[in-house]
């Protein structure tokens, strides 16, 4: 027999099919989100090479034994370095002026003379200065690295410093960096500074327990370059 009676909707047959809309377009949308978010993530390969004036006949003579590279290396006066890094890492400093990307690296090489030495990459790292740590004059891209060797910790670092004379205020979109992220690439290898012996690579081994460096090397006269790592 057929009812008379209204038909009724099921609400909660209803409420289900709404639900299951609104989850499938929070997934679709947070697909999407990711996919953007890894579009504009990128690996960068940054490389440079140059020379160094070699330490006195003198001061090879007093070097250790031990060194990680040997005297032909320092004598040669050449070098170059190499590194790759993730740009998406997140910045781990609360400063809103300092950006720290210790995670950031995922390779770092050093080569002087005909030795190559391979840096450990959970103990180096990328520092941004946006004016930050109370120099609101001075901006600085940092990437520096360390690895033990039998003769003392090893140092390393490609240093640039835009520093303007006092007064000059750099935070924020003033100077060469608009904030404490990491840069663009271009920047991160040629971050327009006053002075060219404002960006320069360093190298400095320290005896055990410290003290006084082993032995310093220090150099402006770099060609340095960074590409997406996926560019041949």
């Amino acid at each position: 027999m057929q009812s008379n009676q209204p038909h009724k909707p099921n609400h909660k047959s209803c409420r289900g099919q709404a639900a299951g809309f609104v989850f499938g377009a929070a997934a679709v949308l947070t697909s999407v989100l990711a996919m953007t978010q890894t579009s504009f993530a990128a690996e960068v390969s940054l490389s440079g090479s140059g020379t160094f004036r070699p330490p006195s006949k003198d001061q090879v003579a007093n070097l250790p034994a031990e060194l990680p590279f040997s005297r032909a290396d320092l004598v040669s006066g050449r070098w170059s370095f190499s590194a790759r890094y993730d740009d998406a890492v997140a910045d781990a400093d609360p400063d809103p002026y300092v950006g720290r990307f210790a995670g950031a690296i995922r390779s770092f090489r050093l080569v002087i003379g005909a030795t190559t030495i391979d840096l450990p990459v959970d103990k180096a790292e990328i520092v941004i200065s946006d004016g930050g740590s109370g120099f609101p004059g001075r901006e600085s891209v940092r990437l520096q690295g360390q690895a033990m060797t039998s003769a003392g910790l090893l140092r390393l670092g490609w240093i640039q410093v835009n520093q303007q004379p006092n007064g000059t205020e750099l935070r924020g979109p003033a100077g060469s960096l608009s904030s404490d992220r990491l840069p663009s690439a271009a920047l991160m290898a040629n971050l327009p500074v006053a002075s060219a012996f404002d960006r320069f690579v360093e190298l400095r081994i320290e005896p055990p327990g410290g003290g006084r460096p082993l032995l310093y090397l220090s150099s402006s006269k770099l060609s340095v370059t960074a590409v997406p790592a996926s560019q041949p």
